[in-house]
This record gives structure tokens, sequence and C-alpha cells, in this order.
């Protein structure tokens, strides 16, 4: 349990807070109801972090294990630049729809301060680390 705690503190800042605790406690919880010994086995570990994972999480399961000094970032990144992946799709049938537009995530002021400035989302500006996605459509002729 110290070793929980001390896992907590280091990556929720406190006790009480944040969905890793949630999972834990629920692990804690199942071991109780099953008689079981209050540890966590590492499997156990991988099924929490997998939980994290599965609720599309992987920026506070990369968070935690670099809290806890584990290198898991590409090295081809240069030092300084913000990690950024496209993970919403819009996919449609180009059979019968024809894409007449997309909107840009950022505006130009954006972009410059995200990728020339150095700002990161989320930020005042923006409150959100998720961009919007959006096309317009118009249906093809038969």
């Amino acid at each position: 349990k110290v070793e929980v705690n001390s896992f907590l503190i280091m990556v929720n800042g406190e006790l009480g807070r944040g969905m890793m605790q949630d999972n834990i406690d629920a692990e804690l919880q199942r071991k109780i109801k099953a008689s079981q010994p209050l540890n966590i086995t590492r499997q156990e570990w991988y099924g929490i972090f997998a939980r994290e994972l599965g609720e599309g999480k992987w920026w506070q399961v990369v968070y935690d294990l670099e809290i806890c000094g584990a290198n898991v970032r590409s090295s081809a990144k240069s030092e300084g630049q913000h990690y950024q992946a496209w993970v919403d799709y819009v996919y449609f049938d180009s059979d019968r729809l024809a894409c007449t537009c997309v909107q840009e995530a950022l505006t130009t002021d954006g972009q410059s301060r995200i990728y020339n400035e150095g700002d990161a989302l989320p930020n005042e500006w923006h409150p959100s680390d998720h961009l919007p996605v959006a096309a317009k459509f118009l249906w093809q002729g038969n």
C-alpha cells in the first residue's frame, strides 16, 4: 500500500484524485472481496494501464510511465517539439460522396503559436487538446 500511495502521489500530486486512483481502488476492492493479499502484481499493473489505454487515455499512461523514469517517446522527435498524432478521421464512400472541403483544425495564427512559438494545447485560447475534424460532402450523381 505504501508503494502504491507513493506512485499515486508521484503521478497525481496527491491521493484521492485521478482515474489511476480509481482503477487501483477497484483492483484493491476486488482483492478484498476475494480475500486476496492487498498487493498489486506486475500483471495487475499491466491490466490497470491497459484499462487506461482502452479508455483512450494513452497520454496519461505516457505521463505516468515517464514520471517514473521510463523513456517511452520516440527518439526521432526533436527536443522541445510537442507530441502530435492523428486519432480522429472522417471516412466516406467516394463512390457515393465527394469531399468538397475540409476545415483546418487551427487558424493560421493558432498554427504559428503552436509550431513557431512553442505554445501547446490545451491553453488559454484553446481549452482542449482535441481539435475539430470537419468536412463538407456532396452526393455523387448516379
